[in-house]
């Protein structure tokens, strides 16, 4: 699936709303811990707050708030909707 006009993880700003579509080839282990908090194809991420420096940001997923650093996360493929 391809994901060319989609944001990087990075590029969200406060009130964004996206769908993980995929991953990007890179750290496998840490791919593996965002896959078990349950960060798979087709979940919605809502951005509720970006910290002052601008990382980590601070997302609403599933049941649950969730705060991941831009650059590891930058492994998501997102689709805003």
């Amino acid at each position: 699936m391809s994901c060319v006009g989609g944001p990087k993880f990075s590029e969200l700003k406060r009130g964004d709303k996206v769908k993980i579509v995929g991953y990007r080839t890179g750290d496998s282990q840490y791919k593996s811990k965002l896959l078990s908090m349950g960060l798979v194809r087709g979940v919605e991420l809502s951005v509720l707050q970006v910290a002052p420096l601008g990382d980590p940001i601070e997302v609403a997923v599933l049941s649950y708030r969730l705060s991941l650093r831009k650059q590891e996360a930058n492994v998501l493929m997102l689709e805003r909707i």
